[in-house]
């Protein structure tokens, strides 16, 4: 068996449940949905803000929950990986004659491709409240491979965390620790220019203010280049990271 097939089927265990239950898809986004029209439609009068570009502020926002409803299925992830620890399936990953950035990869192709069918899911309900995706064929596709793109960020992470810690106690703790804080303290809810001095700072080093940056960049047709590399960079770095945790663990 090459390494791509082993790879599409390590994803293929990941999406089954999904498949057989595809009402756990919208269960999971449940917490996105809620702030997108809570948000929405509580802040509907925003735009007439001084200052505020967008004439809609679904249009605004759309991009920022596409980027938390990644983090948490990106940390999620980790829990998985718990999973397959108690049941044993991860002690059979250690001794098989792969390399460990096989079954790290299987995780992610599977997080990626579940964050792509959750965005669309978030812009066609977004659609309905006013938002419109970029124009093109290159735009789209990039605005929902982002939030996808992140949450395998994410998901490298909270893997390696997982397998360090072996616990789910101290999974929740780093979700409930960096989850919102990331989120409110970037532009995601509001244009930098609007935020108060000492939180438009702090988003300049947040890699979640990053990521909607980059989002919200394809609206104009040049997409922040800077902002992808910083995102591509990340990535490498988490997924050697999560590989380092998996070799700890094979010897």
């Amino acid at each position: 068996m090459n390494n791509i097939t082993f790879v599409l089927l390590l994803s293929k265990k990941r999406l089954t449940p999904l498949i057989k239950n595809p009402i756990a898809i919208i269960i999971s986004m449940f917490q996105p949905l809620i702030f997108l029209v809570l948000f929405g439609t509580i802040f509907s009068s925003i735009s007439s803000v001084s200052g505020f570009e967008e004439s809609n502020y679904v249009s605004y926002i759309l991009p920022g929950i596409l980027i938390m409803n990644a983090l948490f299925g990106g940390i999620y992830l980790g829990m998985s990986t718990l999973d397959d620890m108690r049941e044993g399936i991860f002690n059979r990953y250690l001794i098989a004659p792969k390399n460990n950035l096989i079954f790290i990869i299987g995780d992610l192709v599977y997080i990626f491709t579940f964050q792509l069918i959750q965005s669309t899911l978030l812009v066609i309900i977004g659609y309905f409240m006013g938002f419109r995706l970029p124009m093109g064929i290159v735009s789209p596709i990039l605005f929902l491979a982002t939030p996808a793109l992140f949450s395998c960020l994410i998901g490298s992470i909270s893997i390696g965390i997982a397998v360090l810690t072996k616990k789910h106690s101290t999974m929740i703790t780093v979700m409930q620790f960096f989850s919102f804080p990331l989120i409110f303290l970037s532009s995601a809810f509001m244009p930098s220019n609007l935020l108060p001095k000492y939180i438009s700072i702090l988003s300049k080093v947040n890699p979640v203010d990053w990521v909607v940056r980059a989002s919200q960049s394809t609206f104009n047709h040049s997409p922040a280049i800077n902002y992808y590399l910083l995102i591509v960079s990340c990535l490498v770095m988490a997924v050697f990271f999560c590989k380092f945790t998996y070799d700890v663990q094979r010897k």
